[in-house]
């Protein structure tokens, strides 16, 4: 068992009843044989219809309507105005096929609705998303992904988000774990692959903030 987790920032339905808890450092991949790899990233910030790029070293970064801090192994997007929709990790390992796994615990801020917390990114017929989990205000605070509600009840609170998806040259297809437990598995679509994870969308409140840590990358 690990003991402390390096935050990869070198950061009524049956899916409604998973139990909400503080996870441990020590989760790891859902499933066998994975290999945990490091890959390349940049953070994101959109600003006025234009996107700056900072490098992985970035500790904080600000635009006109959004911002980034990374402390104590806490990485914080936030958006507090219509001058930004996207701060967001932009993972550099673009794939068409393979196994990936994306793993980390994310916190969402009270008053957060309807952003988008992470992305399987890529769509051929398209060109934009396989999947979006998105947080809603709903409910005490709504995950939502794949067309379906996945947990509820998160608001402040630590939860482990795991996302595996298997891409083939005809789709493939993805699954969605919460604390551990399957919540959800759908087909997707072929396409030019990779992870996003931060807050993502047009400002639908005050401000919307999520929160990541212990972020790991997989694969097999």
């Amino acid at each position: 068992m690990r003991l402390a987790r390096r935050v990869a920032v070198i950061a009524g339905t049956a899916a409604m009843t998973v139990a909400v808890f503080q996870p441990t450092a020590s989760a790891g991949p859902v499933g066998s044989g994975w290999s945990e790899y490091n890959p390349a990233w940049n953070l994101q910030i959109q600003s006025s219809g234009k996107i700056t790029s900072y490098p992985s070293s970035t500790t904080s970064a600000s635009g006109p309507g959004g911002s980034y801090l990374r402390s104590g192994g806490v990485q914080t997007f936030k958006l507090f105005n219509n001058g930004s929709n996207r701060v967001e990790a932009r993972i550099q390992d673009n794939y068409r096929t393979g196994q990936r796994q994306f793993e980390g615990e994310l916190k969402v801020t009270a008053g957060t609705d309807d952003e988008s917390a992470m992305q399987i990114f890529g769509n051929d017929g398209d060109g934009a998303t396989t999947l979006m989990i998105r947080s809603y205000a709903k409910s005490g605070g709504t995950l939502r992904g794949g067309g379906k509600d996945l947990i509820s009840g998160i608001n402040g609170k630590w939860v482990r988000v795991n996302v595996t998806h298997n891409a083939t040259a005809s789709g493939g297809s993805y699954s969605i774990y919460i604390n551990g437990k399957l919540v959800h598995t759908k087909n997707g679509p072929k396409g030019d692959h990779y992870f996003k994870y931060g807050v993502y969308g047009t400002l639908q409140t005050d401000n919307a903030e999520h929160q990541w840590r212990n972020v790991h990358f997989y694969r097999k």
